[in-house]
């Protein structure tokens, strides 16, 4: 009697143990749905990357907005930047923080920026802008010309462009702000590839250890760049060097005398060509060029959608972005039909 029991017991576990349904592993979860065509939810919430949405406030735009304000109106007039910027449909706004070998914050490592703060201010700008831009939804890149070298020279205290003494004052900025990223600029000078493909690898890899993303905005000619030691072909084929570049092609697609020259595209097609690495690109593109009268390069001036179908033809070569030079440039009057036609694809 106690063995029938015993197997009726056994029996009733089995049937009970069959009428559960067995759990799919993640992966099986994840690439089927459903009899009632439900996906899993795991699925469901994943999402494509948001496109780089971005505008370069260089220390010009710290000269003509902020220099000189004590705290209160420093705030006031970033916010009022960060809300210009969002309302224009961007979502990173890319500051210069050292630009001359100076610091718009209290450094070890640099002076405080007479270009952009008139010295120090008695309060920490960076920390307030890091603050400000986040909460306007914003995401912060530290902009830094590494060697504080521009128009052929170097700038301030030409001792501090050492590269061990750029590569503090990124640990500086990560150590104490909560930046997104790190961002070099295109002033590279005469020191030979090699000498800046071992400070970009360097600063890879210090952006990488603080978890934040490390870029380069090069000047558009490719050409250029190889006759200068920027070493733009490595950089896109070889991992380790940037988590993404953003060449600056700043020209028309009415480019020449008669205006017949697709110099965006032309550009845009030699830079994809050169990727081999699939590095993430984004495109500087010249806002400040809006309603400019050259004649070499005309469809500035007889075009209001340049901006508009620039961004449409890197969304369409499966571009990652754009980056629009600058600030002061988007908010002006010049620029405001273009500006309207981008937020309309935006």
């Amino acid at each position: 009697m106690k063995n029938i029991k015993r197997l009726l017991c056994a029996v009733c576990a089995m049937i009970i143990m069959l009428s559960i349904p067995m759990k799919a592993s993640c992966a099986e979860a994840a690439a089927t749905s459903d009899a009632a065509g439900q996906t899993d939810a795991a699925a469901e919430t994943v999402t494509a990357p948001t496109e780089f949405r971005a505008v370069w406030f260089s220390f010009r735009d710290w000269q003509t907005y902020l220099k000189g304000k004590n705290q209160q109106a420093f705030h006031a007039a970033f916010a009022s930047v960060c809300k210009n910027t969002a309302d224009n449909g961007l979502n990173t706004i890319i500051v210069h923080v050292r630009s001359h070998n100076d610091a718009v914050y209290p450094s070890s490592c640099y002076p405080w920026s007479d270009e952009m703060l008139g010295g120090n201010p008695g309060f920490d700008p960076l920390a307030d802008i890091v603050e400000t831009a986040h909460a306007y939804g914003l995401k912060v890149h530290a902009w830094i010309n590494p060697y504080g070298y521009r128009n052929g020279k170097y700038c301030g205290d030409s001792s501090l462009a050492t590269r061990d003494n750029i590569l503090a004052g990124i640990r500086e900025i990560l150590d104490n702000y909560a930046v997104d990223g790190i961002h070099f600029d295109d002033y590279f000078p005469p020191l030979g590839a090699a000498t800046h493909n071992a400070l970009l690898k360097s600063a890879y890899e210090t952006a990488h250890s603080y978890g934040k993303v490390f870029g380069v905005s090069p000047a558009g000619n490719i050409d250029n760049n190889r006759k200068n030691g920027v070493d733009v072909d490595t950089w896109l084929s070889t991992t380790g060097y940037i988590d993404y570049i953003c060449p600056q092609i700043y020209w028309s697609n009415a480019y020449g005398k008669a205006g017949d020259v697709t110099m965006y595209s032309d550009r845009l097609a030699a830079w994809k060509s050169i990727n081999k690495a699939g590095i993430p690109m984004y495109i500087g593109l010249a806002a400040y060029r809006v309603g400019e009268v050259s004649k070499y390069d005309p469809g500035w001036s007889t075009r209001n959608n340049n901006l508009s179908a620039q961004v449409n033809e890197l969304r369409a070569n499966g571009l990652g972005g754009y980056v629009l030079f600058s600030y002061s440039s988007i908010v002006s009057a010049r620029c405001a039909a273009e500006m309207q036609n981008l937020r309309a694809i935006n």
